[in-house]
Parts: structure tokens; C-alpha cells; sequence
């Protein structure tokens, strides 16, 4: 398989998709995605508003992209002295797993996420890995329908895709790393990714205190800009992205001082 070719592939088939957020009892269902595609979960990112789905490409085929993928909302209702006033929302990958061919783990992260505050977004846990089936249950604080866009782009040679679900906020971001376990050595680069801004605009980078080197969104409001963490006590960092009309995305990112 040459990188040549998934990439080709991966830029064809990643359309962007948006839907507006609203606040209503019934979500009309979403689909996206390519048929066809063989991908493997490498992240799930959850915020208080944000959760995104990243993936890269399977050993088992050189077809890779954007996974079908069909979001529906759950319509059975709890009698009144049960309803907490949560809804559920299920995302499910065709063509997707959490394992690789060789059934090691390509998604080395929880089955149940929960948000590091309290937002729209409860929580996020896997509900199916199976026969090319992945799905994801997900839990809000009430009732609203999601914002949904795709993105794709390359971590050192491999491509990556991604599923981004957000809830009142235009912008998101993730982080990703070259370390194999949870976080980031100083000084190590990490690659932002993410979209949202306001097209061609500038953006202002900071990691908790310390502003770093800015960048600049493209045509279609992304954000793909390598930084350095700089030398900062271990521990977990608000990184953000924020841009010229204050439009503002964020993530949590874990340093440590491991090699």
C-alpha cells in the first residue's frame, strides 16, 4: 500500500460535512462517510462539547477514508419517575474496529469517556467492536442535535481521518503526538489539528500560560500547525486556538517528562 494512494483515496472520500446545532426534542438522522473504507480507531477525544473520532488506515485494505457512518438519535423514553432528563445519541462506523487485523489493540484508549466538566456532553462508551461494526453510545445533559464535520490530514506517514461531533461551539481542535502512551514529553513537537475558524484568519496559540508560535487558518477555516510544549512542570494543560473575531477551541493536553 503506498501512501500515495491512501492519501488519495483519504482526500477523495473525506467530504466535509456540517450541520447546524439545534435544540430540539428529535435529531433528524446523519450519514457520512464512504462505503467500502477499512479504518482502524486510533483516538476519541471528549470535551464538555466535543467528541472526535480519529482514525488511520487498516493493514487489511488500501482503501481508507472517512468511514460510513450513521448518528441516530434513541427514541425510547423512560417512564416519568426514571427520566433524568438525559438523551442518547448512537454513532455507528461501518468498516471500523478498535483492533487491527492481527487483533492487537490500534485504540488504546477507555470504552467509557466522561467530559473533564460539566457541559451538554455526559459521556461517550463503546457499545459494539464486532464484524466490522464499531458504535459509540452518547449521553447529553438534555436535548440537542450535534454539529458534524470530517477532516483529514497526515501524522508522519500515515493519514488520519476524523468524525467531530460538537454542541454549541463552532471551532474544535485535538492534539496528536509521537509518544505510545497517554500525554507528551516536553519539548516534544505535537501537531494541531482542527477547524472551525473563520477562514484565513490568524490564530493565537496558548498552552496554560505560555503563548506560543501563532498560525494561520486556510481557506476553509483549519488549523494543521506543528508546536513545541515548552519546559513546563508534568501535568495537564489547557492548549487553545483562538482566532481574530475570538471564535476559540480548546484541549486538554497531559506533559510529562518521560522520554
Amino acid at each position: 500500500m503506498t501512501l500515495a494512494a491512501v492519501v488519495l483515496i483519504a482526500a477523495a472520500a473525506v467530504a466535509t460535512l456540517v450541520f447546524t446545532v439545534s435544540r430540539q426534542t428529535n435529531c433528524d438522522p446523519i450519514v457520512g462517510g464512504a462505503d467500502g473504507v477499512a479504518a482502524q480507531l486510533r483516538y476519541v477525544d471528549i470535551g464538555e462539547r466535543q467528541l472526535t473520532f480519529t482514525f488511520g488506515p487498516s493493514a487489511s485494505s488500501d482503501v481508507f477514508g472517512v468511514p460510513r457512518f450513521e448518528l441516530a438519535v434513541g427514541n425510547a423514553t423512560p417512564p416519568p419517575e426514571l427520566d433524568t432528563g438525559t438523551k442518547r445519541l448512537d454513532i455507528a462506523f461501518h468498516g471500523a474496529s478498535g483492533f487491527n487485523p492481527d487483533l492487537t489493540p490500534s485504540y488504546r484508549g477507555s470504552s467509557l469517556l466522561v467530559p473533564p466538566g460539566a457541559g451538554i456532553l455526559r459521556e461517550a462508551d463503546l457499545t459494539q467492536d464486532s464484524a466490522g461494526l464499531l458504535s459509540w453510545r452518547l449521553m447529553l445533559n438534555g436535548s440537542a442535535c450535534p454539529a458534524v464535520t470530517t477532516n483529514s490530514y497526515v501524522w508522519g506517514k500515515s493519514p488520519r481521518a476524523q468524525v467531530t461531533l460538537t454542541f454549541g461551539q463552532r471551532a474544535w481542535i485535538t492534539a496528536e503526538h509521537p509518544a505510545t502512551y497517554v500525554g507528551a514529553p516536553i519539548l516534544a513537537p505535537v501537531l494541531v489539528v482542527g477547524r472551525g475558524f473563520v477562514p484565513r484568519s490568524k490564530l493565537s496559540l496558548r498552552l496554560g500560560d505560555h503563548d506560543l508560535d501563532p498560525a494561520d487558518a486556510d481557506a476553509d477555516g483549519r488549523i494543521e500547525t506543528s508546536i513545541f510544549v515548552p519546559k513546563i512542570l508534568p501535568g495537564i494543560y489547557e492548549l487553545s486556538v483562538t482566532d481574530d473575531s475570538g471564535r476559540r477551541a480548546t484541549y486538554r493536553l497531559s506533559v510529562t517528562d518521560e522520554l
